[in-house]
């Protein structure tokens, strides 16, 4: 199959992108390639520009390094090739922001977790129409609400009811422990994920102007105007 690079983008008759079984939020392991990429190519003229399929190019670097410091070669390259498919859908300014000293860690959570809704629309979806949601209600938000979600979408998207039932679980996992590492939600006394406000910082704000679409996968009021 033929790999898929930079933002996913709503088509009709599309089939979901639903590889992300690797990882939470992996924000450690980006800002490591977002930094040999940025070491290794010099700012463009377009810096709004995504990054797209150009991210390839550090990919095997990475792995052969093992800059990611993974123990089992296997588990290095799906890593590796997960964290660089959610960084092509970054634009050249927004990787190097990651990539330097001067984001903040929230900040980086931030722009991983916004890569992630990016690259896979689902999750994109997922952020805006229920984190949101239950952000703005002022409630609580679930498996429930995941299972809910995805059998709603599942009436255009066939793909969502064939995956196996280890899988189904494993996507759901891994979409609520982005979150909670992105710190996009909070365990309340009862241990229900309870939706914050998201405010990042003026540098990284000002690099999402440009793609200001962004915002609404982030639970904040200020994104909803």
């Amino acid at each position: 199959m033929r790999e898929r690079w930079g933002v996913e983008r709503e088509q009709q008759d599309a089939r979901y992108r639903l590889s992300f079984t690797v990882g939470g939020l992996l924000m450690p392991q980006g800002v490591v390639c977002a930094r040999r990429f940025v070491d290794s190519h010099p700012r463009p003229d377009a810096p709004d520009a995504p990054v797209g399929e150009s991210i390839v190019s550090i990919r095997d670097e990475v792995v052969d390094s093992n800059a990611l410091a993974i123990r089992t070669v296997s588990a290095n390259k799906r890593v590796t090739a997960e964290v660089c498919k959610r960084l092509s859908a970054l634009s050249y300014a927004e990787l190097g922001f990651l990539a330097s000293d001067d984001a903040s860690p929230q900040d980086r959570r931030y722009l991983m977790w916004i890569a992630m809704c990016r690259y896979y629309l689902f999750i994109g979806e997922f952020a805006s129409e229920v984190l949101r949601e239950r952000f703005l209600l002022g409630e609580t938000i679930s498996y429930a609400d995941y299972d809910r979600f995805v059998l709603d979408r599942a009436s255009w998207h066939p793909e969502l009811e064939s995956l196996s039932a280890a899988t189904a679980t494993k996507l759901r996992s891994n979409l609520f422990k982005a979150m909670r590492e992105a710190e996009l939600t909070v365990r309340d006394s009862h241990g229900a994920d309870v939706p914050v406000t998201a405010v990042p910082g003026s540098t990284l704000a000002a690099l999402l102007e440009p793609h200001a679409d962004s915002l609404r996968f982030l639970p904040s009021r200020d994104s909803m105007n």
